[in-house]
């Protein structure tokens, strides 16, 4: 049987209540592309002064970020990643394969990945710590972990109003990948199908979640094709909501965001849920690595490469 301690405890959520907001994605990614100061943070994203000073503030009392003196007479600040922000960056790169192959921003040239460790373009991958299987979300079972628990709801949760509309400018990251993430409620409704939950009442009794913000939910992840409906009762109707494999891409991303929150903001006990891989049958401890040589990836050891037209490849191999 379900135990809604799984969603309700989820380092996934702790994670989002850091960085679930549209501006904190733009930025966190225009950082591990080496943008340190205010300005070139304002010009690459087209962001209200304003705006951008309290992203940056909340970037840097949650330690995300780090304000460095460049300049004395006047002086001036840039922002650099911490070690916890930098933690971020497997979460970052399997968004940033999730968009590739789903959602790639349109009339934006491809953005590849070089593993500076064997010189290669490569796409990364999530594997098993312990056989370095691919992960698959099929074959991952749960357990409750000494850190699951009702943990009490945040009383400071974003609308949807405040995440939707284009951003100003052209950005690299796609709309529907900001759309998933800067909202905090739309990939816990996501994440409940990852444990098997399929029908309305038992994701709104997992969650805790007012009716019509479920429903409104529920309906934009079927518009944005990650999960499908299916009628299991005629009078009157009701649907099954089922992953696509869309959908399914998503779980590396949100896997990653659990490990980080489990570092960062994890219980003493331990984390809320204890992951297992069935092709193994270890402990999963996942780990992101490259597609070509297999060694773990971190910030340090890629960069990123824009391929001009390689995108409308990506989009016509789609169709």
């Amino acid at each position: 049987m379900f135990d809604r301690a799984f969603i309700r405890a989820s380092s996934v959520n702790r994670a989002l209540d850091v960085i679930g907001d549209r501006w904190l994605i733009m930025i966190l990614q225009q950082a591990w592309f080496g943008v340190r100061r205010f300005d070139d943070f304002q010009r690459r994203l087209g962001i209200a002064r304003s705006t951008l000073t309290s992203r940056l503030k909340h970037l840097v009392e949650h330690g995300v970020l780090q304000r460095h003196a460049y300049n004395d007479h006047p002086l001036r600040y840039d922002y650099r990643l911490t070690n916890k922000g930098l933690g971020l960056f497997p979460a970052a790169l399997m968004a940033q394969v999730w968009q590739q192959r789903w959602a790639p921003p349109p009339d934006m040239p491809a953005l590849k990945m070089r593993h500076h460790g064997c010189g290669a373009l490569m796409v990364p991958q999530m594997v098993c710590g312990h056989c370095t299987g691919l992960v698959d979300v099929r074959e991952v079972r749960y357990a409750r972990g000494p850190g699951a628990g009702a943990e009490p709801l945040t009383e400071k949760r974003r609308r949807r109003s405040s995440v939707e509309g284009p951003p100003p400018t052209r950005t690299p990251v796609s709309l529907e990948l900001l759309e998933i993430l800067g909202d905090r409620w739309t990939p816990q409704v996501a994440a409940t199908a990852f444990f098997g939950l399929r029908r309305f009442e038992d994701m709104r009794e997992a969650l805790q979640m007012a009716p019509n913000i479920l429903a409104d939910r529920l309906r934009r992840l079927v518009e944005l094709g990650v999960f499908v409906t299916e009628p299991y009762q005629d009078r009157p109707v009701r649907m099954h909501y089922r992953l696509t494999d869309k959908g399914r891409d998503i779980y590396p991303l949100l896997l990653a965001l659990m490990n980080w929150g489990d570092r960062w903001y994890g219980e003493a006990e331990g984390p809320p849920l204890l992951l297992t891989h069935g092709a193994c049958g270890q402990s999963l401890h996942a780990r992101v690595v490259c597609g070509e040589c297999g060694e773990a990836l971190d910030a340090h050891g890629v960069a990123p490469v824009l391929q001009r037209h390689a995108h409308r490849v990506a989009r016509r191999q789609q169709k």
